[in-house]
């Protein structure tokens, strides 16, 4: 996700769910000392807000993938000296040696779903941090809405630009597991972590019909890749796809004018994942 400006302005549902998870875990955050990583950090403003909820003396290290993201945050946030961002992929194949065992703490939110390999993305973090290091990390283990990619993979018209759609699905769903909750926690205990807390959140939000088009956008891997002609066509046809999907209520808003009063809101459901682990001690 290269398209900043546009996420930044559609990202509503993602920056309410993750200072939720903030305020839940605020004592475990009060006592995060040392260096903490924020794997997906994106354009920033997460990470900045959760540094505020850190004791003083704490350091955080803004992480994404994307070069775009890391130079938007660098230029927003560059004012907060505990704060720093890098560019890093939390699936490589080998981590920097310079980032190995190097944390006291990491953070994550909203960005796990992407990895087409969880478990490698896992095993990084567990790398990342020293021993006695504690992550909580809170991603998507499942939404209506990616259902839409499939389905429009079937269409000749766009199937050249899907062919991946899958690798884009979050882990769990894709995968269609029966109880989400513990097959995470499984995993994490076979890498080694201890895990102190690991829930599944149903969620849900609501959209009117041009905000839901523009998160589309936002966070849509395939739009980059069509020619211009398609690219509209193709969004409309995206949008119709997750409405399908999602509830389509009548507002009861007081507030609104009578002309929008008959007004359609879009609500989407969804399952939140959200872990607290701890590497262990090395034991001498």
């Amino acid at each position: 996700m290269d398209m900043v400006d546009e996420y930044v302005d559609a990202s509503s549902m993602q920056h309410r769910d993750a200072q939720d998870v903030l305020e839940e875990f605020s004592y475990e955050l009060s006592k995060m000392r040392g260096r903490c990583i924020d794997i997906g950090c994106g354009p920033g403003d997460i990470t900045e807000e959760m540094l505020r909820m850190l004791p003083h003396d704490a350091k955080v290290v803004g992480a994404d993938i994307s070069q775009t993201m890391v130079n938007y945050a660098r230029q927003k946030h560059s004012d907060e000296k505990r704060l720093s961002y890098v560019v890093l992929d939390i699936e490589t194949s080998e981590l920097p040696s310079d980032q190995v065992e190097q944390y006291d703490n990491a953070v994550s939110f909203y960005c796990l779903h992407w990895c087409n390999d969880l478990w490698r993305a896992f095993q990084n973090t567990y790398k990342l941090l020293r021993p006695n290091g504690k992550a909580l990390v809170m991603f998507l283990g499942y939404h209506f809405g990616f259902k839409a990619y499939l389905q429009l993979k079937q269409n000749p018209r766009y199937q050249p630009y899907l062919q991946d759609a899958c690798r884009y699905v979050p882990y769990f769903q894709r995968f269609k597991c029966k109880d989400a909750r513990a097959s995470l926690r499984k995993m994490l205990e076979d890498i080694g972590f201890d895990v102190l807390h690991c829930s599944k959140r149903e969620k849900s939000f609501k959209y009117s019909k041009q905000s839901l088009k523009n998160h589309m956008v936002a966070v849509n891997p395939f739009i980059p890749r069509m020619p211009d002609e398609i690219k509209n066509e193709f969004i409309d046809m995206l949008l119709r796809e997750v409405i399908a999907n999602g509830d389509t209520v009548m507002s009861k808003n007081a507030s609104i004018s009578l002309e929008d009063e008959q007004s359609e809101h879009i609500v989407l459901r969804y399952y939140l994942l959200i872990a607290y682990v701890q590497k262990p001690q090395l034991i001498s």
